[in-house]
């Protein structure tokens, strides 16, 4: 084996397409910030390059890829000083083992690109719909319970497919994961595509899953083969790449992970596709050449070393090698000051392996140190401005509405005011091994599924005011072939999420029965008026809000408030022993909650009543009957009534077809089932003028008045549509480009905005 410098050899080898499109990556800036491409179109190039916007206006968030989770020190002294020269000067380290730079100024991105190829680093498939980074075992080589090492796997497997540039235009996002047991600390059984290792007859190779994912209706994946030679696992991620390619829904990327491709065609039929593409693979032969699958733990190996029991505050791990142990390094929620990632760094290659390790518990592992030295690198580590040696339970947050622009919930607020409950708390830090995953919206960027306890950001309207909860998972684990994801036993206020974590975790350890029963407990918000702080999320003072979805994403906060009203309505209507109150609030709570869909705000009940009637009874999406359900119900709010319990079956039938009707809805937010009674189903006789005075009308809302307004008019014909600075032009226009409207042009007039729209379907 030809030799190498351990300490600026790199560990992912940056394929050439990568780096060209890199270089490319700084015209393409400057043509944005001349105004010559829009920021849509600027965008399409941006997130696939791994650049995202954040909510602080004008920043970036740069995501660098990490080979197997494995980072040289030399890489590791770039990425700190690229934080501190464009940066925040604190580095993030992500739930998918990635590294990311925060609030970098657009034109900054560019330098960041090049200097980070410098030191063989990209953030090139961080972001958009494409293979993201391969995922490791983070213990991948010295741990002793390994089958084998598969880091080599994992990065010879990225690097093939960062070779192919469809790899950055599939139908969405693609993730791989490569388990060295079936422990599964990669998880790869939620993987798009999950490797386990196994040996067979003296053989090393893999059995493999797939369609795995998170987010909104998460999964766990399927097994494809039982058991595949090490060397083909080029063949199977091309195989099942192309399957995606193929199959995957690219009209609605709220369908389109490959898990509503295996969803829709079912196991069998998946599996048979799969095996189709391997057999055209096994005829035709792979499109690009494999790369050598390198032995890259024999570049940083180490020797023997003596004995020792002095661990001292250290969270040590014994490794293959006898006498030397991996130590941890907690992080809280994921963050490390570019000063303290440097010293790390020379702490990895002074007492170390010469690597290290990202974790999906958003940590740093250094593996390779002799245990005679572990009071020396105690001492180095306590020189970190930060707290390294940790204390329980870990808290995992992404980065929630913070920063993300999809974000619900401050996700990383809460951890501080969790991690400030337990450090007052009688528990013992040591004596909760418990794992808390919380994730500020469905997304799961924070993996609530798999966790024993897990958290998902989630706004409700309370006494008529919208407040921020958590729904409480229980139950998570990856393993190979008996892994499960959460279940949901109720949600909380998330001002009440902390004392229940103390509470449920008072015993040392999650009991899923009691933790049940804590939950009601937490979730019973009584009668009376709440305290005010309830209405604001953990480190705002404003009222919470679902203000501030990004660009592309006005539709998805459309569905955020209809999904209030009718978890609203679903709650009312299935509290037992029925009663009057409960009805009402159901029936209105229903009949307000696609009203959206239709530019309509109603503030009292009788205005509610009032344009349910005209968008959903008149056209016939309900049944006619139920406009005598609405004025029962106004009726009994009138004292002219004495009960609304005989209504019962009739309000949760309304309920029930006005989730129907909000399901169907498609990305153009039309309803795709068939109306109640046939009629003409026009959704508005409004807005027939080519032109719309959208100013002052804040986000989502200006979004549906202009998506109004664009179905009246013919197919090739343009609407110009008025719109505030910041996020109403940032915003509309985005989400009307990506349900394939044309923006012609965008053009600054005095204190607002003229976009023109083409209606193309």
């Amino acid at each position: 084996m030809k030799k190498v410098n351990r300490l600026t050899e790199p560990i992912l080898r940056i394929p050439q397409s990568v780096r060209e499109d890199t270089m490319v990556y700084r015209e393409k800036v400057r043509k944005y910030v001349a105004g010559d491409t829009s920021p849509i179109a600027f965008r399409g190039y941006r997130v696939p390059m791994g650049v995202y916007e954040q909510r602080t206006t004008g920043r970036f968030m740069v995501r660098v890829r990490v080979g197997a989770a494995l980072v040289a020190p030399f890489q590791l002294e770039r990425l700190a000083e690229l934080s501190e020269k464009y940066g925040n000067g604190i580095l993030h380290v992500t739930t998918r083992q990635d590294i990311q730079i925060h609030d970098v100024g657009i034109e900054a991105t560019a330098d960041v690109m090049e200097e980070l190829l410098e030191a063989d680093l990209s953030p090139r498939g961080g972001g958009g719909n494409t293979v993201r980074n391969v995922t490791a075992c983070p213990r991948a080589g010295v741990c002793r319970q390994e089958v084998f090492d598969v880091a080599p796997y994992a990065v010879a497997t990225a690097e093939y497919l960062l070779c192919d540039r469809s790899s950055f235009n599939l139908p969405r996002k693609f993730k791989l994961a490569f388990s060295g047991c079936s422990k599964d600390c990669a998880c790869a059984s939620i993987a798009d595509l999950g490797f386990f290792a196994h040996v067979k007859d003296g053989i090393e190779g893999f059995s493999v899953y797939a369609g795995g994912g998170l987010g909104p209706n998460p999964a766990v994946g399927v097994k494809i083969e039982d058991f595949v030679v090490a060397s083909e696992v080029f063949k199977v991620a091309e195989a099942v790449k192309r399957l995606f390619d193929k199959h995957g829904d690219r009209s609605n990327k709220h369908k389109a992970r490959l898990r509503y491709v295996l969803g829709r065609k079912g196991t069998d039929e998946f599996v048979r596709l799969y095996r189709q593409e391997r057999d055209e693979l096994e005829s035709s032969g792979l499109p690009y050449q494999a790369p050598d699958i390198r032995d890259i733990a024999s570049r940083y190996a180490v020797t023997e070393a003596a004995d020792s029991d002095v661990h001292g505050n250290l969270d040590v791990l014994p490794d293959k090698t006898p006498g030397r142990v991996t130590v941890k390094l907690w992080l809280k929620k994921g963050d490390i000051p570019a000063a303290d990632l440097r010293k790390v760094s020379q702490i990895a290659a002074k007492f170390g392996q010469g690597l290290v390790r990202t974790t999906q518990l958003q940590d740093l592992l250094i593996a390779g140190i002799a245990l005679q030295d572990l009071p020396k690198v105690e001492s180095e580590l306590k020189d970190l401005s930060i707290d390294v040696f940790g204390a329980a339970p870990k808290v995992i947050a992404c980065t929630g509405a913070a920063t993300c622009k999809l974000g619900l919930c401050l996700s990383r607020s809460l951890s501080d005011a969790i991690a400030e409950k337990f450090s007052k708390s009688t528990v013992a830090p040591k004596a909760v091994e418990s794992v808390i995953r919380i994730s500020g919206c469905p997304n799961s960027c924070g993996q609530h599924y798999i966790s024993e306890i897990g958290l998902q950001g989630s706004a409700k309207r309370t006494r008529g005011r919208l407040m921020p909860f958590y729904d409480v998972l229980v139950g998570g684990r990856t393993v190979e072939g008996e892994a499960q994801l959460g279940k949901v036993v109720g949600t909380v206020p998330a001002k009440r999420i902390p004392d229940l974590l103390v509470e449920a975790l008072s015993n040392g350890a999650v009991e899923a029965e009691r933790l049940k029963k804590l939950v009601a407990k937490y979730s019973d918000l009584g009668e009376g008026p709440l305290p005010e702080d309830y209405y604001r999320d953990f480190g705002s003072d404003e009222a919470f809000s679902l203000a501030g979805r990004g660009p592309g994403e006005c539709g998805a906060g459309v569905m955020d408030v209809m999904r209030v009203d009718i978890d609203e309505a679903k709650d009312a209507a299935k509290l037992t022993p029925p009663a009057s109150e409960n009805l009402y609030k159901a029936i209105v709570a229903a009949a307000r909650a696609l009203l959206i869909v239709f530019g309509e705000e109603p503030k009292t009940d009788r205005e509610i009543f009032s344009a349910f009637a005209k968008h959903i009874i008149a056209p016939g999406w309900v049944a006619q009957q139920t406009q005598q359900v609405l004025d029962a119900a106004i009726d009994w709010r009138m004292g002219e009534r004495d009960s609304l319990v005989d209504l019962l079956d009739q309000a949760v039938q309304l309920v029930r077809r006005t989730e129907e009707l909000f399901v169907s809805l498609d990305a153009n937010l039309k309803f795709t089932v068939a109306p109640a009674v046939q009629k003409d189903i026009s959704q508005s006789d409004e807005l027939k003028t080519p032109l719309v005075d959208l100013r002052g009308v804040a986000c989502p809302m200006n979004f549906v008045k202009a998506k109004l307004a664009l179905e009246q008019i013919e197919v090739g014909e343009v609407l110009e549509i008025l719109l505030d600075d910041g996020e109403p032009v940032r915003n509309a226009p985005a989400s009307f480009a990506e349900q394939g409207q044309e923006i012609l042009e965008t053009t600054r007039q005095d204190g607002h905005f003229s976009v023109k729209v083409r209606r193309k379907k």
